[in-house]
């Protein structure tokens, strides 16, 4: 091919329809053997939707035919490009969640300082408690100290590392002592039920 194809998360030009969900396929699992696994349990699967895809995708070719389309269609780079967009729209959807969250708690904690003065305006005593609450939860929502320590806004991505495979090894003997040990507890309880 002597010009490259705009890279693109839709059907790329000359892509048919059948290519094109193999490259959806393609993209939820990562893998062209896992791809051609996929493709033959399709047909075996119900449902209206596995129905649809399996029809989309039509009759299973070889694995090279795929590879190829893999390849020319850039799987692994629209699968990429897919990737960091879908976590660009996660990103947004965070962040309005987060905007919505800090106006309610910022409303209610307004809300109640009109009640209280209210109460007190009517002579009314009025408690400090909900107030310490709410003034707690909305300093805490914009990252702000509430008393003599100060609050850490979130988890630095950048100091996220995957564990070693070491790391992974502690982890699994951890999760199976844990487990051991609650199985334990459970026998103990039993036994002391029956007792």
């Amino acid at each position: 091919m002597s010009q490259e194809l705009k890279l693109t998360i839709s059907k790329m030009p000359g892509e048919n329809e059948r290519q094109y969900t193999a490259f959806l396929l393609y993209h939820e699992i990562r893998s062209i053997r896992k791809v051609m696994e996929a493709w033959d349990k399709l047909g075996q699967s119900s449902g209206e939707m596995m129905a649809d895809f399996a029809q989309k995708l039509g009759k299973k070719p070889s694995r090279a035919t795929v590879e190829r389309w893999s390849k020319k269609y850039r799987w692994v780079l629209r699968s990429d490009l897919k990737l960091t967009e879908e976590l660009k729209e996660l990103d947004e959807k965070l962040k309005k969640i987060r905007q919505k969250r800090s106006y309610l708690i910022t409303e209610l904690f307004w809300e109640k300082l009109k009640k209280i003065q209210k109460q007190m305006n009517s002579g009314e005593p009025a408690t400090v408690q909900e107030v310490k609450v709410l003034w707690e939860m909305h300093r805490t929502e914009f990252g702000e100290s509430i008393g003599k320590h100060q609050i850490v806004g979130g988890i630095d991505e950048s100091e996220q590392k995957p564990l070693t495979p070491e790391e992974e090894e502690l982890s699994k003997e951890i999760t199976k002592l844990e487990m051991e040990f609650n199985r334990k507890q459970l026998e103990n309880k039993k036994d002391n039920d029956s007792a």
